[in-house]
C-alpha cells in the first residue's frame, strides 16, 4: 500500500509506518472532499450559489490543500459580490499550488484591472457604512450608500439583500420584489432572499404575489454549516437602534444637543446674515450723513461727533460678526474634512482643507486642522501619483497630466517625487514642448541624483532636439 500523504510503500496495516497516518481516514477524507467539491460544482452550474458556497466550504475542512475547491470557492465568491473573500482563497490556492494554478491567471486579470479591482473595495466600504447607518436607525442614508454599491459592483449580493430589508422595513414591497427578483435570478435558492420573499408575499398585490409564490415552492435551503473555512470569516451582522420614549435615554439628550447645534447654525446661517445686513444699512446711512454734514446743517458738533462715534461703535461690531460667521464657516468645513478623511476620501478632504482660513481658530482647532492635512495630503498625492502613473502607462497623457500636477501640489518630499516630474516631461516631450520637458529632466537631475529615473533622464535628455520648435 502507498501512504497518500508520504508517498512511502508499506505491506501491512492501514497506519504508515514512516509518517503515522491512518490511510484508512486520510483517503476517506480527501475522498469526502472531492465529492463535496462534485457536488459544488453542479450547483454552481445551476446557479445555486449559496448552497455551493456551503458545500466547498465544508469539502476544504475535510482537505484545505484541495486547490479546484478552493479556485471555486474563489470564482463562486466572485460571482456573490465578495472580491475580498475570492481573493484570499486565491492566494491561499497560489501558495499552495505557485505553478500551473488557474487563480494565479483570475488574480491577473484583477489586476489588470485596477479601477474594477478599487471601484468594489469603494461598494465594500459603502456597504460597511450603510451597516453603520443602520445601526444608528438612519434608513435613508443607508439606502443611499446601498445604492451607491450596488450601481458599482451590480453582482453584490449582500447589498441587494440589505435594500431588501430596508424597502420592506419602509414597507414598500414592490420595490423589495425587484430586489429580491434580482438576486434570486443570479443565486436562485439565496436563504436570505427566499426568506423575504415569504414575508411579503401575503402584503403584495394579487398581480406582484404571482413571483412570490412561485418562490415560495421552491425547497427550503439546507442549513449552512457554522463552521468556516480559515479564510472566510461569516459575514458580520447589525442590530438596529431602538427607539425608546424615556425622557432621559442618551438619544434623546444627543437629540437635545443635535437640536441646539442646528439652531446654532440656522443663527448663523440666517440670523447673523440679517444683523449683518441691518446694521451695514445703519452704517451707510451714518456715513451719508456724515458726508452731507456741512456747516449750515442744523446737526452741532456734538451731534457730528455723537454720530462718528456710533458709526465707528456700529462698523467694529459689524467686523466682529463677520469675522465670527467667517470662523464658524471655516470650522463647519474643517468638520466636513474630518469626516471626508475618516471615509478615506482623501483627494475630496484635500479640496476641503483648500478652503479653510484657520484665522481665529483657537489652539484645539489648529491641532486638528494640522492632523488631519498631515495625514491627507499624503493619501491625496499617493492616491493622485497612482492614477497618474495609471494613466500614463496607458498612453492618456491628458489625464495623466491632471492627475500629477495635482500630486505635486499635495507632496511633501514622498520618494515618488522624481517620478512625478520624469514623467512630466515625457507628457511634454510627447507634446513637443521640448523646453518644459527639458526642465523637467533637469529637475531629476538636480535635485534627485540617486533617482531609479537617473537614467531614463539622461536618455531623454540626450534625445531632445536643441532647440525648442518655432510655432
Amino acid at each position: 500500500m502507498k501512504c497518500p500523504n508520504c508517498a512511502s510503500s508499506f505491506s501491512e496495516g492501514i497506519l504508515c509506518p514512516k509518517c503515522g497516518v491512518d490511510t484508512y481516514v486520510f483517503r476517506k477524507t480527501k475522498n469526502a472532499s472531492v465529492r463535496l467539491y462534485n457536488e459544488a460544482l453542479y450547483l454552481a452550474k445551476s446557479m445555486d450559489l449559496s448552497h455551493a458556497v456551503a458545500l466547498l466550504e465544508e469539502s476544504l475542512i475535510y482537505d484545505k490543500s484541495n486547490i479546484p475547491a478552493r479556485n471555486l470557492l474563489g470564482l463562486t465568491y466572485s460571482e456573490l459580490g465578495r472580491i475580498g473573500d475570492a481573493l484570499k482563497h486565491w492566494i491561499i490556492s497560489t501558495s499552495i499550488m505557485p505553478e500551473n494554478n488557474p487563480a494565479s491567471r483570475y488574480m491577473d486579470f484583477l489586476q489588470r484591472n485596477g479601477r474594477d479591482l478599487e471601484a468594489y473595495n469603494d461598494a465594500v466600504h459603502m456597504y460597511n457604512q450603510a451597516l453603520q447607518y443602520l445601526k444608528q436607525g438612519s434608513d435613508d442614508l443607508a439606502i443611499i450608500q446601498l445604492k451607491k454599491a450596488v450601481d458599482i459592483n451590480p453582482g453584490f449580493i449582500d447589498a441587494y439583500n440589505l435594500l431588501t430589508l430596508c424597502c420592506i422595513d419602509e414597507k414598500n414591497y414592490k420595490r423589495a420584489q425587484h430586489f429580491i427578483d434580482i438576486v434570486l435570478k443570479k443565486d436562485i435558492k439565496n436563504a436570505t432572499a427566499i426568506h423575504y420573499a415569504n414575508e411579503i408575499s401575503s402584503k403584495l398585490p394579487a398581480s406582484s404575489r404571482l413571483r412570490s409564490e412561485r418562490v415560495k415552492k421552491e425547497n427550503t435551503p439546507k442549513p449552512i454549516s457554522v463552521k468556516r473555512t480559515d479564510s472566510a470569516p461569516p459575514i458580520p451582522r447589525y442590530k438596529r437602534a431602538e427607539k425608546h420614549s424615556n425622557v432621559l435615554e442618551k438619544r434623546d439628550l444627543i437629540a437635545f444637543f443635535v437640536g441646539m447645534g442646528v439652531t446654532a447654525i440656522v443663527l448663523l446661517i440666517l440670523i447673523f446674515p440679517a444683523i449683518n445686513d441691518d446694521k451695514d444699512k445703519t452704517i451707510s446711512i451714518l456715513r451719508n450723513q456724515l458726508e452731507d454734514y456741512s456747516g449750515t446743517a442744523n446737526m452741532t458738533p456734538e451731534d457730528v461727533a455723537s454720530m462718528r462715534s456710533e458709526y465707528e461703535q456700529l462698523k467694529e461690531e459689524n467686523r466682529l460678526l463677520r469675522s465670527e460667521e467667517t470662523k464658524q464657516a471655516n470650522l463647519e468645513l474643517l468638520q466636513t474634512a474630518v469626516s471626508q478623511l475618516s471615509d478615506e476620501n482623501y483627494e475630496a478632504c484635500v479640496v476641503t482643507l483648500n478652503e479653510i482660513d484657520t484665522l481665529g481658530f483657537g489652539d484645539d482647532d489648529l491641532a486638528k486642522y494640522n492632523s488631519v492635512r498631515s495625514t491627507a495630503y499624503p493619501k491625496a498625492a499617493d492616491s493622485y501619483y497612482t492614477k497618474g502613473k495609471s494613466e500614463f502607462l496607458s498612453n492618456n497623457f491628458i489625464d495623466a497630466k491632471l492627475y500629477l500636477e495635482l500630486a505635486l501640489t499635495c507632496t511633501n518630499g514622498e520618494n515618488f517625487v522624481d517620478d512625478i516630474y520624469y514623467y512630466l516631461g515625457k507628457i511634454a516631450e510627447n507634446d513637443k514642448n521640448y523646453d518644459k520637458a527639458r526642465e523637467y529632466f533637469e529637475l531629476v537631475l538636480a535635485d534627485y541624483p540617486t533617482s531609479n529615473q537617473i537614467s531614463n533622464v539622461r536618455n531623454s535628455l540626450a534625445q531632445l532636439p536643441e532647440t525648442a520648435l518655432e510655432e
